[in-house]
């Protein structure tokens, strides 16, 4: 016998010693007999009316076939996809399902028509309460607009897609093997590295990168994650540089408009699997209350949930 189905007896036989009948208030969290979580939306005692949190439906129940919500332990990220039997869905959800992957390690390139077109499905299904999802992938379908388009700068964009910015400005990057990492960049006279990790400051600025790099060696980053194609040569300077200096830019709709958000140093790549690193740069920019889309603080703090994607490792139902 199942936990769930051990519940309603435990109170069924509760009630009929006590002589008394539990009813639920609309507003109150419960588990319906199928094992869907959902919120009481009417309540006529015996009869509720329930929206379902994973489709937002409704559907009616007897009380018999409610119990008082209790928070699972099962992993946020290891459930899969479940579609409606009969559904017409594409090839790619398809697979999702019978391969028990989520939204969120979607097969496609991240970017690529097919990768919008598979988000935008999910969307629609979603909506119409034949796709059941996880936490974390129904946030991205009810907080985000991803699988939707916008027009920036004349452009037709993808929404609220995370993509690494091939032409960063970073010359190297160096890490400690303490967390901390070191991304090198062109200063106004010279150059400088941003250190980042435990504590954020600057070590430089130095003539040239040779100078630099030893600089940052007796400060203990030794160890290259990343150096530029010039492999420590002098480079000019003062000349247009290709791209911004953040790692990362996402298109967001900001009100009527759609927005270019840049954010994230390249020293992101290095400490994304470091778990002390993640939970000082959690701390520090307080992730848990980001909630703006259009700040470049919330797409650093929600990196770690697009990690595989972006080719930094495996996914994170987490901030850092």
């Amino acid at each position: 016998m199942d936990k769930l189905k051990l519940r309603y007896l435990i109170r069924e036989a509760i009630e009929n010693v006590a002589g008394v009948t539990a009813k639920f208030s609309v507003g109150d969290k419960v588990t319906t007999v199928d094992g869907d979580t959902a919120n009481i939306t009417m309540a006529e005692h015996p009869f509720y009316t329930v929206e379902l949190e994973a489709t937002g439906t409704t559907k009616s129940y007897s009380f018999k076939d409610l119990a008082p919500f209790q928070e699972k332990t099962i992993a946020k990220t290891s459930e899969g996809i479940s579609l409606q039997e009969g559904v017409n869905a594409s090839p790619g959800l398809l697979f999702h399902q019978t391969h028990k992957i989520n939204l969120s390690e979607c097969v496609f390139r991240i970017g690529s028509n097919a990768y919008v077109d598979f988000f935008a499905e999910a969307r629609e299904l979603f909506n119409e309460g034949v796709l059941k999802l996880n936490d974390l992938d129904r946030g991205l379908i009810q907080r985000t607009n991803i699988g939707e388009h916008g027009i920036f700068e004349g452009q037709n964009v993808a929404l609220d897609i995370p993509f690494i910015n091939e032409r960063e400005d970073a010359l190297g990057i160096y890490n400690d093997n303490k967390g901390n990492s070191a991304t090198i960049n062109r200063a106004r006279v010279g150059f400088m590295a941003d250190i980042d990790g435990e504590y954020d400051f600057q070590i430089g600025p130095a003539a040239t990168m040779k100078e630099l790099i030893k600089m940052l060696a007796d400060e203990g980053f030794t160890q290259k994650i990343f150096e530029a194609e010039f492999k420590g040569k002098e480079v000019s300077l003062n000349k247009p540089k290709r791209g911004g200096s953040k790692a990362y830019y996402v298109y967001v709709k900001d009100g009527d408009k759609v927005k270019k958000v840049s954010f994230g140093s390249g020293g992101l790549r290095a400490k994304i699997n470091n778990k002390v690193a993640r939970n000082a740069f959690a701390a520090r920019h307080n992730c848990k209350n980001k909630k703006d889309r259009t700040t470049a603080g919330y797409w650093s703090c929600n990196l770690p949930r697009y990690a595989k994607a972006l080719g930094l490792g495996a996914n994170k139902n987490t901030f850092w």
